[in-house]
């Protein structure tokens, strides 16, 4: 997968606060999500990461293709593994900018490819032409009424943070399948929880499922949900969750081996 370093040089000034948008949105591509809406949702947010859960492949490429993104699949899984393989559902990372230190990992104790009940944890850095970046995780976590599984998907999210380092900051986001239980958000490693609204069902929100977690750094945070109704049908029933932030950065370039 290729290691990804970075340096920040600490005696420069800080004379910088890039700002990023982020959006997490969980597509439901099994029940035939309307690529041209969700394309153009992304392209009025202009993020600079997208975090996609419940996304087939062929989807994912479609959209990055569209929004003219690099991007990473992990697939999750397939009922009908290994047939019919475009069908597969998985998670995806999207970005107009670079994409380094792609990797990812099953964070459940189910690990049959076959069963929903699968979950991975995808993650990558994404660098910018102003070399600011960041390290982002994608997760979606168990449904609501599975707290202990949750609990150890978390801690797992955990360790794949405490494994890949400090540099650069990290960002968590996806589907969490939280409502109503904070655990999942309070075990998560050195982030911000910026508060959502309701995002599921999209037509009438009452559930808090997906969050954007930021570095504790971030300034200037605004989140941004659509308020829901009759015109998701057919997009999804998850609304997108849009985080902006600035955060101050050190003068000096950004180092990333980019083979990958």
């Amino acid at each position: 997968m290729g290691e990804v370093t970075g340096f920040w040089n600490t005696d420069a000034v800080r004379s910088a606060t890039p700002r990023w948008t982020v959006t997490t949105w969980n597509v439901q591509g099994s029940k035939g999500t309307d690529i041209d809406r969700v394309v153009d949702v992304l392209s009025a947010s202009a993020p600079d990461i997208v975090l996609l859960q419940e996304v087939r492949r062929p989807q994912a490429n479609a959209i990055a293709s569209r929004l003219d993104m690099v991007h990473e699949w992990t697939f999750k899984h397939h009922a009908f593994f290994p047939l019919i393989g475009g069908r597969a559902e998985g998670a995806a990372i999207l970005t107009p900018h670079g994409l380094y230190g792609r990797g990812s990992q099953v964070i459940s104790s189910t690990r049959w490819r076959r069963w929903w009940r699968r979950r991975v944890a995808q993650w990558g850095v994404v660098r910018r032409g102003d070399h600011s970046a960041y390290r982002v995780i994608n997760a979606h976590l168990s449904p609501h009424d599975l707290r202990a599984e949750r609990r150890e998907e978390a801690d797992e999210i955990v360790a794949i943070a405490k494994r890949l380092g400090q540099a650069p900051p990290l960002i968590v986001g996806g589907d969490f399948n939280d409502h109503g239980d904070p655990e999942p958000i309070e075990r998560l490693p050195g982030t911000e929880h910026v508060p959502s609204p309701p995002t599921n069902p999209a037509e009438a929100p009452v559930n808090v499922l997906d969050h954007v977690l930021l570095p504790a750094d971030a300034l200037d945070v605004e989140l941004t949900v659509p308020d829901g109704g009759e015109q998701w049908e057919g997009v999804s029933d998850h609304l997108p969750v849009t985080v902006s932030f600035s955060m101050r950065w050190v003068t000096g370039d950004y180092a990333a081996d980019t083979s990958n």
